[in-house]
Parts: C-alpha cells; sequence; structure tokens
C-alpha cells in the first residue's frame, strides 16, 4: 500500500484536464459569437459555401418569395430563394424571421427584395436533407420542388442573364457551365434563422461545461482535503503507520483485497477511493447501501456511518464487480459478530 492523497481522484483530475480545455474553447466560442458582428466572423471564414451544416453565417444579396406548398409549414412560414455571395439557397422563414435576416424592423413590399447594395450579412442554420439518426428533414417530394424552382426563379434567371451578358460572344458551353457553377444553387439543404433556443444552448451549454469543471475541481480539493485528514488521523492513532504504511496490510486482524476493506487494530480502513480511516469505537451502525442510476442499474456501493455525537458519513466501497455482494456481507458479518455493530443492507 501507497500513502496518496491522490487516491480515488486521479480519473477526475483526467476529466477535469480534458474539461478546462473544453470550458475554453466553449467560452471563446461564445465570446467570439457574442462579441464579434456578423461580419466579422464572416470575413474570418465562417462562411456558407453550399458544404457547410449548422450555424455559419452568410452575405445577403437578394431575396425571393417563393410558392412552394408544403405540409411541415407552419401558417406563418414560407419558402424564399436566397441570394448569397456564393450562390443560391432555400430559406425557410416567417416574416418575423424574415426581418431579423435582413436586419430590418419590416419586410419591404413585393416578392423580390434586392440586398446588393445593404452589405448584409447574417447568422444562419443549415438544415440538411437528412439529419441525425436518418431523420428526414426534406422529403422526396420537398427536394423535388427545390429542383424545379430553379427554372423559374427570377433570381436565378437574371443570375443567367447576367452570365451571359459577362461571357458575350465568347461563351462556350464549358465556359457558361464553369461560370454558373461559380455560384450554384444548392438544393439539397435549406436554412432558417436561429431562433431564442439556439442561443439559450449556445450559451447555457458553456454555463454548464464551466460549472461542471468548477464542481470537479472541487470536489478533487475536497477529496485531496479529506485524505490528508484520514491520514494525519490514522498517524496520530497509530504512529508507527507513518513510515511504514504496509503495516495495515500485513498486520490486519480481517482484510477484503477486492473490497480494497482491512481492519487494523480498532480501525476499519476503506483503501480504494478516498482514503478513509475510522475507528470502531466512533461508530453504532453501518449500512451498505447500492447506488443506482437513472434505469435502476447498481453502479457503485457505499457505507454509511451512524455515530453517536458526530455527523455521519457516507464512504464509496469499491468499483462495482461481480460477487461484490458476497464481500459485504461477509464485512458486515464481521463487523457484527467480532465487533458487536449493529449493520443492515440496502441492495
Amino acid at each position: 500500500m501507497r500513502k496518496s492523497y491522490l487516491r480515488g481522484t486521479r480519473l477526475k483530475i483526467f476529466l477535469t484536464i480534458i474539461l478546462v480545455f473544453v470550458s475554453l474553447i466553449a467560452i471563446r466560442a461564445s465570446y467570439s459569437s457574442y462579441t464579434k458582428s456578423a461580419e466579422t466572423l464572416y470575413t474570418e471564414g465562417d462562411q456558407f459555401t453550399g458544404k457547410h451544416f449548422g450555424i455559419t453565417y452568410i452575405k445577403l444579396e437578394g431575396l425571393e418569395e417563393l410558392d412552394i406548398v408544403d405540409e411541415k409549414l407552419a401558417n406563418d412560414e414560407k419558402f424564399y430563394m436566397v441570394q448569397h455571395e456564393h450562390g443560391f439557397v432555400i430559406l425557410k422563414a416567417t416574416k418575423e424571421d424574415v426581418k431579423k435576416l435582413i436586419h430590418s424592423s419590416d419586410v419591404p413590399e413585393g416578392k423580390i427584395i434586392n440586398l446588393k447594395d445593404k452589405n448584409i450579412y447574417s447568422r444562419i442554420d443549415v438544415i440538411r436533407e437528412k439529419g441525425s439518426k436518418g431523420r428526414t428533414n426534406i422529403s422526396s417530394e420537398l427536394l423535388y420542388k427545390f429542383q424545379d424552382v430553379e427554372k423559374h426563379s427570377s433570381l436565378i434567371n437574371d443570375r443567367i442573364s447576367d452570365v451571359f451578358k459577362e461571357l458575350g460572344s465568347n461563351r462556350t458551353a464549358s465556359n457558361y457551365k464553369s461560370k454558373i457553377q461559380e455560384k450554384p444553387f444548392v438544393s439539397n439543404v435549406y436554412i432558417t434563422v436561429p431562433g431564442n433556443l439556439y442561443y439559450l444552448k449556445t450559451y447555457g451549454l458553456t454555463v454548464v461545461i464551466v460549472l461542471a469543471t468548477l464542481f470537479l475541481i472541487r470536489s478533487i480539493i475536497t477529496g485531496i482535503r479529506k485524505s490528508r485528514i484520514e491520514y494525519e488521523e490514522l498517524f496520530i492513532e497509530y504512529p508507527e503507520t507513518e513510515y511504514d504504511i504496509d503495516i495495515l496490510l500485513r498486520e490486519a486482524k480481517y482484510i477484503n483485497k477486492n473490497l480494497k476493506v482491512l481492519i487494523y487494530k480498532d480501525a476499519l480502513i476503506f483503501y480504494d477511493g478516498v482514503f478513509n480511516f475510522e475507528l470502531l469505537s466512533r461508530f453504532l451502525k453501518i449500512t451498505f447501501n447500492a447506488v443506482r442510476d437513472s434505469k435502476g442499474r447498481v453502479i457503485e456501493y457505499t457505507a454509511q456511518f451512524y455515530r453517536d455525537f458526530e455527523d455521519d458519513e457516507v464512504v464509496k466501497i469499491s468499483s462495482n464487480y461481480n460477487n461484490i455482494k458476497v464481500d459485504i456481507i461477509e464485512l458486515g458479518k464481521t463487523l457484527k459478530e467480532k465487533y458487536g455493530k449493529e449493520v443492515e443492507y440496502d441492495f
């Protein structure tokens, strides 16, 4: 046996190190999202080009209200063709969403909104055809409607006319196609305007990660402090153990190496997780409990000491392993028959 104040905290330290880095990344991302404008983030490279999914940014050049009908559209939702710096994409939005997207208190009249001279950058959420776990976001019927609208969109037709004029007499099938593909229409995704839930998730998740990190740090400090106190009590009560802690194993009256528990002289010692030293004279009763998760599965076992004039204490016994109940019952039997302790089991 080796004295270690970190006993039972190494996994927590490892997880904390990971969470510290995750927290820093999350805080930095949230800070950038909160303090930087959509234009700045777009300029830094977070742009929708047709291949990006999830939250990104777009530079708007025009909107066109479409006549696409779909059963999944809410009463106040419509589909729009969006012309942006890198091409064309479908937008699913309410009138309020459009106001947010174009940074306006009102939506201009008419089916087409020209934004080329406005220099508008906005945050969007890109929804792909197939979502997580095979969920369908764009049905085959709706995908066909998206593809068909390319033939009738005024914005796309205006783009085609501009390409014809630009190429002029030098127009060939290959350079025409190449020019059109510089700003393609992506039909297998659509975009939406992120709502309040997005911001709640973004900043709320950051808060949760930071709080979890702080909780783990506090737990580590508490565990180390407890181990130090427990070792000090052991060394004061049994000075011979300070420089030869293996004497606990060699001269134990009782030991169970599976449970990592032993009885040395008049003390019960758990040494698997955080080191715990308990004089037998300090407690009258001990209860062994099974800790279960939300699905009713046992994830660990604990021992609760009941004392006369001191607060009760709960100690994690050991990792869950096969036949652990047999070992716990054996320990309980020893404490009851040899040391007169009241023992209960809550399995």
